[in-house]
This record gives C-alpha cells, sequence and structure tokens, in this order.
C-alpha cells in the first residue's frame, strides 16, 4: 500500500505485478536524492496446521531465483481484496486443504527500505483436504511435517524465503500452545 507522501511521485514503470515510482528524497546536506519504491500488491502468509499439530509446507518453483524453495503458501491480494478472504484461498489453492479458521498472526513489511508490500501472516485451522487448484505457472508439491522437522530446515539453511521464515519462527515462538511447546 502506497504511502499519501509517495502518491504524487511518478511511476517510472508500471509491470502486471507491480510498479516502480521514481522518488526524490532530501538529503542533509540540502541535496536530492534518486530512489525508486517497489510497490506489488499487499500479500498473505499460512502457516496451516493439521489437527495432529502438522505443519503444511510447500515445495514452490521459483523462477526468479532459479531453485524451487521451502514455504508457506502465501499470496498477493486481488484489488480490493480484504486479507482475511485472500488468507483461505491460498491456503486451499496452493496446499489443497481449506481451512475452517483462518486467525491473523502479525503483519509485518517485507523491505521497507525499497518496497511497500504488507505481508498478512494467519493461522489456519480445521484443515479439510479438498485438492490445490494451482494457477497455470504455478508447480507447488505439498508436504505436511511435524514443527520439530519444518525448523530442522530453517535451523540447516534449507528454508531461504523470509515471509516463510518470519512465519514460522513466530508460530514456534509465540503461537503453538501458548507456551512455546507442540
Amino acid at each position: 500500500m502506497l504511502p499519501d507522501s509517495l502518491q504524487h511521485h511518478p511511476v517510472a514503470y508500471e509491470g502486471v505485478r507491480f510498479k516502480v515510482r521514481r522518488v526524490e528524497l532530501d538529503r542533509r546536506d540540502g541535496g536530492k536524492q534518486r530512489r525508486e519504491v517497489v510497490e506489488p500488491a499487499d500479500a498473505v502468509l499460512v502457516v496451516p496446521v493439521l489437527d495432529d499439530g502438522r505443519v503444511v509446507m510447500i515445495r514452490n518453483e521459483r523462477f526468479a531465483v532459479g531453485k524451487t524453495l521451502w514455504e508457506l503458501p502465501a499470496g498477493t491480494l486481488e484489488p480490493s481484496e480484504n486479507p482475511d478472504d485472500c488468507a483461505p484461498r491460498e491456503c486451499e489453492e496452493e496446499t489443497g486443504y481449506a481451512p475452517r479458521k483462518c486467525e491473523k498472526l502479525v503483519t509485518f513489511f517485507t523491505c521497507p527500505g525499497f518496497c511497500t508490500e504488507l505481508m498478512h501472516v494467519y493461522l489456519a485451522t480445521g484443515l479439510k483436504h479438498v485438492g490445490q487448484s494451482l494457477d497455470e505457472t504455478e508447480k507447488i508439491e505439498v508436504f505436511p511435517m511435524t514443527l520439530d522437522k519444518a525448523m530442522t530446515l530453517v535451523k540447516n539453511g534449507e528454508v531461504q524465503d523470509a515471509k516463510t521464515l518470519a512465519g514460522l519462527l513466530f508460530y514456534a515462538a509465540f503461537v503453538r500452545d501458548g507456551k512455546g511447546r507442540a
């Protein structure tokens, strides 16, 4: 979401998934410094937890980095879509599990030094398997696993996606039973 203070700055590039604005910042010495601000839509991240306590992780092929990454399901909000509606939709589409309940856990900026994206993190429970509904370009495999296994992937550096790191660590530290135990 673009702050009002940046609305008057010109759009330098408009793509399918984001805009780039050219911004002039005031320097301490009185001069100006040109920067760019990337404006994607805001997004959701979902921590899907099965009734037995396993976390539903995915392996997601990411063309931009040329790798298949361990991730939690996530997705971009459609224009004027509420994050509360986006979270269950993305969970179901990417994992094949429809949540009975989605509870917002935390919200954070992904890269506030140059990007406006706000990430809304949800806990999804009461999961019912209904099958994936992937976009034409998505290549996603589903892997339910214990939280201990997911945290081992984090510790070993196998989870390289920042939003997934944030979501798993928040869940492990503050949510799993309110006492930090699975």
